[in-house]
């Protein structure tokens, strides 16, 4: 006759019951890491992209900068306190400087050799 002892067959039960447990958390932090290695790469994209924005917004500042001093040098000018030369001057550089901004619009420069390549990639 075999007997079967109950203190020693729950005992058994809790123990596969923690192995099962660990091997869930196992899968689970091997889960956990790779969404992490996912979530640092994208942290690091919104990083570049914030900083391509970043400089666009700071030549843009320059330019609305340019245009503004040129029409108040061309409104003086119109007024007779300025010289006329001196206005046309100051509207070639602000028009200069948007004609830079739009031909320097090039999103690669914005990268280094490193993540152009990772983009190749893609």
């Amino acid at each position: 006759m075999i007997t079967i002892d109950l203190k020693y067959t729950l005992i058994c039960l809790v123990f596969v019951a923690l192995i099962i447990l660990l091997i869930f958390l196992c899968v689970l932090a091997k889960n956990l890491i790779t969404t992490v290695k996912n979530m640092n790469k994208v942290i690091d994209d919104a990083s570049v992209v914030s900083g391509v924005a970043s400089d666009k917004a700071m030549q843009v500042d320059g330019i609305v900068g340019d245009l503004g001093s040129a029409l108040n040098d061309l409104t003086a000018a119109m007024k007779g306190n300025q010289s006329l030369v001196g206005a046309m001057t100051n509207v070639a550089k602000a028009a200069a400087s948007t004609v830079s901004y739009f031909k320097s619009s090039d999103p690669a420069e914005y990268y280094n050799e490193e993540e152009k390549k990772k983009w190749r990639k893609h």
